[in-house]
Parts: structure tokens; sequence; C-alpha cells
């Protein structure tokens, strides 16, 4: 990146920011905002000029605004990688998820080209004049229309002859006779296990381009056996291309997801008003991100080509997305809850949400808050001890000056705010993004039973039970050639009405056949209605799948003579472990390098809590997901997301309930069984540092009087314990890197080294020993120096306080004085009072300086 600075608007930024920031709705903002306060610092410092508060106002004002040019260029660069990040994860996504779609068509095609009824067919027809070719055509016809209402993504099946010439096909509206020979020579001679175009074909002249999946058909399944016919599969391409980009695309930013050709022209698009098919674009994969121009826009755009799917590339296709530059970085707010400061910590601590340059700013801006709340105590402190015409003007004053520098700091926290928010909605679209390729997946397998329980040799098999075991070995070939083709099975078998095994495609499970499976979904298998229902077992441990839990489909097998008479039964072992696994992996947001992202592991349960998969190895399958109700009781198609702290870590927990794809699962499927989808992504850990950053202890009392009977309190905390002592005492308060340490020869010394103070040295004492409470060294941050007689620095102290609070006043009547009161083993407390604070009553404990002063040195 070139890191020389141009002007923009009155702050410097990186020139290679400058024709997107602009664009950068929250830099705007943030730099407007602190304009705004810029011109408050111009105002007081001239007022300050009218009190006597001994502040340069300048100073503080340069503190925060030179901080303004470093804030915006990380937060400019910031908002560009999370744009890009979330782009390239959409156009990988889209890209994949077709990709993974398109394989289980190219078993498909694999699959029908050897039906025995297709085959049958080829072998007996003659011509459309002859009769019983047309009965056979009809019959045909049926066989396609049952095929599609199993796999519904299909809107025609073709099959011809070895010529060319159409013998029939589903849509029977098109009045094309003849495939191209160009087209019938290239599946013919193919070497390949199925043939991809996606081009003009000429059987299908009602589309410009279509997705056609084409293999040859044999006499059978012998490897120099004779070519009889061309079978090809018409894919529903544009509606599926629908389906994958609704579920991507965000139409708040004007974002258009599409997929190009291997020259870059628009096949498929997410809105083709807005990006037209047969546009041709830039692809870019090498860049990770581009700014393009296209019908007169300036885009944000990149590309990504597929990571395939178990080896299958696919044609040369790429995901590609572009999204207008006047909306590619408008805030991302997902509500308006405002989170915890311990989680915005926590999120800050964690570099992968947080850049440590990021960081940085955050921790210079903390300190220069820290410094500017210390400047105002010592100017109240200060006040209290005169008593000039000016002193309630300059205590307003330092008032104003306290709350202008916590809206500046406010301002880094709005945007700390806007990241968590964005990390919740992160979540919310990775689990959908789950659920929506597990429904995807599953649809499949219930298309598969129902399918091959058609097949005419396993019903032809079971009808002739007498006479099956002259069988198996053929039954057998056929499961393991479906078996090959279909990879996500460890086993397919048959069973006939009583249940018992007869054939297995995984040679190493052939010690079931002739076992009788006695479990409930091999009962409802016997009780379906009709072609169309299938079964699916509880997701469970069973020893067809190696004593691990998993999901088996099946299916009946049904009488060629009755087919009301159901005969037995085929059963599809899905490959669980790894299947979900992958669903759940590939949905994960990866590195450019295609390493995984830190912190973000993804689950899937049923409504019982109860785990069906997850990439987090530290869950177990079958354990429970120990996460609140609400999470589990959410209605089908619904997400929901919300920060959780599990033992010392905040996740953003992002949940979606399953709702089906297309017929599967749907009102109409006799199939119910909800599944959640969980995406956990690591907010950070909870470091306990509560500090209080209340902007009303800037005005705590200001409005009070002094009289003759008051007394002014410079109060502060040690851990949680509310302090006090007597302004009058107080030196000044000063930074805890002053302090020259000592070397600790014995660290429960209080002693903990000195401070020079107008050229004397000043012991300083660590007193949180006699606090009831475990206070750690990151949370003593400033030191107050104490006297209890000004004219001998002998009788200075300095103490380490947790934080600086607040000046009050109040009556001497309401300081109760207290005889022998211990806290711990020490006598350092003379006085309980009751303060007004932020309009409600606490109790401080009042030190006394002379004993603390006597009592610990001595010690030392």
């Amino acid at each position: 990146m070139d890191n020389s600075l141009i002007n923009y608007k009155g702050i410097n930024i990186k020139k290679d920011l400058y024709p997107i920031i602009k664009y950068i709705e929250d830099v705007d903002k943030y730099r407007e905002e602190l304009g705004r306060l810029s011109s408050s610092w111009d105002v007081l410092a001239l007022l300050g000029q009218l009190g006597d508060i001994n502040i340069d106002i300048e100073k503080i004002k340069g503190n925060f605004l030179n901080l303004t040019s470093t804030l915006l260029n990380h937060l400019s660069e910031q908002q560009i990688d999370k744009v890009r990040h979330e782009m390239r994860f959409k156009a990988q996504v889209a890209i994949d998820i077709v990709i993974r779609n398109l394989f289980e068509r190219t078993a498909d095609i694999g699959f029908l080209a050897t039906d025995d009824d297709i085959r049958y067919f080829l072998k007996n027809y003659v011509s459309k004049y002859d009769d019983k070719s047309n009965e056979l055509s009809l019959n045909m016809i049926e066989r396609f229309k049952e095929y599609v209402e199993k796999y519904s993504v299909y809107f025609d099946i073709v099959l011809a002859d070895t010529k060319g010439n159409i013998l029939v096909r589903l849509d029977d509206s098109t009045d094309v006779k003849k495939i191209s020979s160009k087209q019938v020579e290239k599946i013919l001679n193919t070497s390949e296990d199925y043939v991809e175009t996606y081009k003009f074909h000429h059987f299908l002249p009602q589309y410009k381009k279509s997705l056609v999946y084409s293999y040859k058909v044999t006499e059978n399944n012998s490897p120099n056996s004779k070519n009889i016919g061309i079978l090809s599969l018409c894919f529903k391409f544009t509606g599926e291309m629908n389906d994958i980009f609704n579920n991507l695309i965000d139409e708040s930013n004007k974002e258009c997801l599409t997929i190009l050709d291997e020259e870059g022209f628009v096949i498929a698009s997410s809105d083709k008003n807005h990006i037209p098919l047969n546009a041709q674009l830039p692809i870019i994969i090498n860049e990770e991100y581009k700014l393009i121009s296209f019908a007169g826009r300036d885009y944000i755009a990149k590309s990504c080509d597929t990571n395939g799917y178990q080896g299958f590339m696919g044609l040369k296709w790429y995901g590609h997305i572009m999204i207008p530059l006047e909306h590619a970085f408008l805030s991302d707010v997902l509500n308006d809850i405002k989170y915890e400061p311990s989680v915005i910590d926590a999120m800050i601590s964690n570099k992968d949400h947080f850049s440590k340059d990021l960081k940085d700013v955050f921790n210079k801006s903390n300190s220069i808050q820290d410094n500017l709340k210390r400047i105002i105590w010592n100017g109240n402190i200060a006040q209290s001890k005169y008593n000039s015409v000016n002193r309630d003007f300059s205590k307003s004053l330092l008032t104003e000056i306290g709350l202008t520098g916590t809206k500046a700091n406010a301002s880094l926290s709005n945007l700390n705010q806007t990241i968590i928010s964005s990390i919740l909605k992160n979540s919310e679209f990775l689990s959908s993004l789950a659920i929506d390729i597990m429904d995807r997946n599953l649809y499949e397998r219930a298309n598969d039973c129902r399918w091959w329980a058609l097949t005419s040799y396993f019903r032809e098999a079971l009808e002739n039970i007498e006479n099956i075991n002259t069988k198996k070995d053929e039954l057998s070939s056929i499961l393991k050639y479906i078996n090959d083709l279909y990879t996500v099975y460890t086993n397919i078998f048959i069973f006939d009405k009583n249940g018992k095994v007869i054939a297995v495609s995984n040679k190493e499970e052939e010690y079931l056949l002739g076992k009788i499976i006695n479990t409930k979904w091999v009962e409802d298998t016997f009780t379906l209605k009709d072609t169309s229902k299938y079964c699916v077992s509880n997701f469970e441990k069973t020893n067809l799948y190696n004593n691990e839990s998993t999901y088996i489909y099946s299916s009946a097998i049904r009488s060629i003579k009755n087919s009301s008479n159901i005969i037995g039964g085929i059963a599809l072992v899905f490959d669980s472990t790894p299947e979900l696994y992958t669903m759940l992996a590939d949905t994960l947001p990866k590195h450019s390098d295609g390493k995984k992202v830190n912190g973000i592991f993804a689950v899937f349960t049923n409504r019982n809590k109860e785990i069906i998969s997850t990439t987090n190895k530290s869950l177990e399958i079958g354990s429970l997901l120990n996460l609140e109700d609400d999470f589990f009781s959410i209605n089908n198609g619904t997400q929901k997301s919300k920060i959780v702290k599990i033992a010392d870590t905040y996740f953003a927990i992002g949940v979606k309930c399953s709702s089906g794809y297309r017929e599967y699962k749907s009102e109409a499927d006799d199939y119910k069984n909800d599944i959640l989808s969980f995406t956990f992504i690591k907010i950070g850990e909870d470091k306990n540092n509560n500090t209080s950053t209340t902007i009303n202890k800037y005005i705590n009392n200001i409005n009070k009087k002094k009289t003759g009977n008051s007394v002014e309190l410079a109060t502060f905390n040690i851990g949680s314990k509310f302090l006090a002592v007597k302004a009058k005492c107080v030196i000044e308060s000063i930074g805890i890197d002053d302090l020259q340490s000592s070397i600790e020869m014995d660290k429960t010394n209080h002693f903990k080294g000195m401070v020079i103070y107008k050229e004397k040295l000043i012991a300083v004492l660590d007193i949180r020993d006699f606090i009831n409470e475990e206070i750690t060294d990151d949370e003593l941050k400033d030191i107050i120096l104490l006297e209890y007689d000004k004219d001998n620095i002998d009788h200075c102290v300095g103490i380490l306080v947790s934080s600086l609070e607040h000046s009050s006043l109040v009556e001497e009547k309401s300081i109760q004085h207290i005889q022998n009161h211990f806290l711990g083993s020490g006598t350092l407390i003379e006085s309980l009072v009751d303060i007004d604070e932020y309009e409600k009553s606490k109790v401080a404990m009042l030190l006394n300086i002379q004993k603390l002063d006597e009592n610990l040195t001595k010690k030392i």
C-alpha cells in the first residue's frame, strides 16, 4: 500500500485510500463528529482564559485531534478489509454450492444411463409409426415423469438413438427431431463418465444457453458394450441459481452476485436488471479486489474460482460479486443494543477482530483520556483549596472539559459497538448458509432412495424371492456401481419383506447378508403409501455405521405386477461423520491462503440439544450443547443471534432452524426433523477489566455551595472499595508510569517505590492487602500523593489506586467518626461519610493519612 499522505477534508489519509474513503460512511461520520469536538475545544480554550484552572486546553485538544488522521486511516483499512473478506467469501460460496450440486448431476446421468427400462426401450423401439413403439414411448415418458418427481432439478429428459434422432422426451412441447451431429459425436466418443455442456443446444431452441448432462447408453455394463443411444438430463440452472443467490445476497448494499464463464460473460445474475446476462466482466482472481466501472457506475468487485467437490471441478466458471461503491461501506449495525464494556474489551484484545494498529490508536486514546481525568481531578482538588470568585466557574469549566473528552472517547466506543453488531450479523449469515447446504444435500438423499427403489432389476429379483440366490451377485454389482457414483454412502443394501439383507454395495459389509434388520425405520418402510414416500432413521448409533451415529434413508421396493404390494426395501447408509463435518467446514471463512480463520466453529444439533456434527474437536457427537433453551425453540426458517459468555470467553452465536429444500421437509412432506445450525465466533477473553468510564463522575455535586461547615473530599477506588481523603491533604495525582520501582526483596512489602515531586522523593505504598478482595497489579493505575503536614515533606506519602472519582462537598456533620474501626489488620479508616454520587447515596471510607504513613512506613 502507498503510505504517502494526501489531504481529504482536513485530514491526512494514505494515497491508496483516496478513491474509496469518500464512500466509507463511518469515516465521514467520525470525521464530522471529531470536527464538532474540535470546535468545542476552541470554545473551552477561550473560556479557560477567564478562569484560573491552569490547564493547557490547546494541548489536550491537540492530543485528541492528532489521533483523528491515524484513526480514520486505520478505520478505512479495516472497513475495506471487512468488505473484501465478505465479497471473497460470498463469491467463493456461490460457485462452490453450484459445483457441489452439479457433482450430484454427474452421478445422476451416470446411473440413469444404465437404467434397464431405458435399455429395453432402445433395443425394442422401431419407429413412431409402430404401435408397440408408441406404447413403449408412453411408458418411457411416465418413467421420466417419475424421475423428475424425485429429482425436481430437471426440466427435460431427452433420449435419442446413436444418430441423434430424438425418440422420446419429457417435454413434448418442443418439436425438434434431432441432436446436432457434433454433440452426438462428442457424447459417443467420450472417455469420461459424463458430458457436461453449457451452451446453445439445438434440441432446446427456447434457451439461448442451457446446462445439459449427457451420456451414452450401452447394451450392458461391460466395458466394451455396444452403444445403443444417448441420454440427456436438462438442468434447471436458472432456478437453482436464484435459490443460491437468495440465501447469499444482502439487499441493503445493492450487491449483485453472478456466475461468469471462462471468458467473463455473465451466465447467472442475482439481479438481471442490475447486471444482465451475457454482459462481459473482468475476472478478478489475483487481486484482493478491484475498482471497476460498469454501465456508468463504479463498483468494488471480486471473482473466485471453485475449490471443487470430491475432485469435481465442473466447467471453468467463476463466482463474481460486485457492490456499488456508494453502498459498499454503509454502516452495518444489527440493532441498537449497547454491549457491556467487558465485551468490548474482549473484542479489542482479539487480533482477529481488531488490528494491532487500530488497537494502538484506542490504547493511546484511553491513555489520553486517563491523563485528562487525572488533570480534571487535580484541578478540582486545587479549586477546593481556593476561595476565589472564579471557583464555581472554574469547576463548571472543568466539568465541561471532562465531558468533551468523554465525548471524544465515546465516538470511538460507538465504533466498537458497530464492530460487535457486525460480528453478530456474520454469525447469523454463516449459520443460515450451513443449514441451507445441509437441507440441499439431504434432499438428494431422499431422492436417491426413492428412485433406486424403482430399479426394475431389484423389483424383478424380489418378485421371484425363491431364486434370489442366483441374482445376489448381479444385485451387489448394481449396488456397487451406484455407490461408486454416489460416494456419500458407506453402504447401500437391499432387504426383503422380512427385513433380511440380501445384497450390499460394500464388500466389507457382506457379513450383513442373511441378517434381519429389526429397526423402526425398516418397519416404517413397509408402510409407505406410494413411490413418493421415504423413511429416515433417527440420528443414532448403529452397527450399520461402525457403531457411530448417522442417518439411514430407505424406501420400499414394490411389485412390478402390483405396485401396492411392498416386497422389500433399499437402505442407504449416509456417511454422516465426514459429510456433515464438510458441510459445516465449507461455510466457515478462510484467509486468502486457504487457512481457517481462528476462533470460529460450527455445530449441528437437534431440538433436544444433541450434537450431530461439529467442527470443534472438544465437542462430542451425541453430547448436549449447553446453551439457553431459547436458541432451540426458534421457528423453522428463522434465526437469531446473541452474545454468550462461555467460561471466560465471549462468543457471538448465530443459529438458524432448518426449513427444508424444494419439496424435502416441506409441509407436504411426511418427514419432519428439525435441525439447528450454530455458528460460534469468538469475540475474546473476559479480562475482568471493568474500569468505570461513567460520564457523570465529572458533574457530581458541582451545584453545591461551599459553607463554613462544609468539607471537600477527594474520592477514589481501590478495587471496588470506595474511599476518600480530605481534599486539603491531596498534593496531586500522577500516573503510575512515574513510579520508580524498588528492587523487591520481599514482594509482600507495602513499599513499592518512589516518585520525584518538586525535587523531593516521596514513598509510594500499596495498601491493597487491607482490602478484602483480589486486586491485580493491572488494576492499579494511578498514584495519589498525600500529606498531613504540608510544611514537612517527610509527612508525605503516595498510595496506589485503581481509579480517580471526583471531589465531593459534604457537610461536616455527615462525617461519622469511628473509634477502633479495623480494615483488615490495620487502623487506616477514621470515619465513614455519606456522599451523594450521581443522584444516589454512597458511603465512602475516609482514610487517616497520618496513621497510614506512621503504621506502614515503620514496617518498611
